[in-house]
């Protein structure tokens, strides 16, 4: 099992394309709301940092009001993708703290397989690779050091480390 990152980034580039106004941070409440999703805080407990459900035909994003803001940034983009990638194959998602941690030990081969592509996804809509081309191009950053990967965390409002691991996934270092 592998993800498929053309579908993905084709779903996501789909998504942005809706967007009236893409400029950055991106607007996941305007994403949602265009999917139809209701986003709320909801306590969900320590560990747990959102979920999906879905129930006759309407879905909410429910995401820990307690961690960070580029936490639940994360999070609310983890849980569009299982709603664009995966809601005919369950109703409810529940996402630990496993940002991109290795899900190896949680679940079944199926459900590694869609939080790698909820992870993937996620990553894709907060920081699509052509904005982040742009902004290093813009500001001539050099992404060896840690004020330049700091600079586009804070613009694109993700964590340092998701913003690494996301310009070295897509070749930048």
């Amino acid at each position: 099992m592998s993800v498929n990152i053309k579908l993905i980034n084709s779903r996501v580039n789909a998504l942005l394309k809706s967007l009236p106004d893409l400029k950055l941070p991106i607007d996941l409440e305007a994403i949602a709301k265009s999917l139809g999703l209701k986003v709320i805080p909801y306590d969900l407990g320590e560990g747990v940092s959102g979920l999906l459900a879905i129930q006759e035909g309407s879905a909410t994003i429910g995401y820990n009001p307690t961690e960070a803001p580029v936490r639940v940034r994360y999070t609310i983009a983890h849980e569009i993708a299982h709603f664009d990638l995966h809601r005919d194959q369950s109703d409810l998602f529940v996402d630990k703290q496993l940002i991109y941690r290795s899900v190896q030990s949680s679940g079944t081969p199926e459900k590694q397989q869609m939080e790698q592509e909820a992870n993937v996804f996620a990553s894709a809509l907060l920081m699509p690779s052509n904005l982040l081309r742009k902004e290093v191009e813009k500001a001539k950053l050099d992404l060896a050091s840690d004020e330049a990967i700091k600079k586009l965390a804070d613009k694109f409002e993700v964590s340092t480390t998701a913003m690494a691991i996301r310009i070295s996934n897509l070749g930048l270092i």
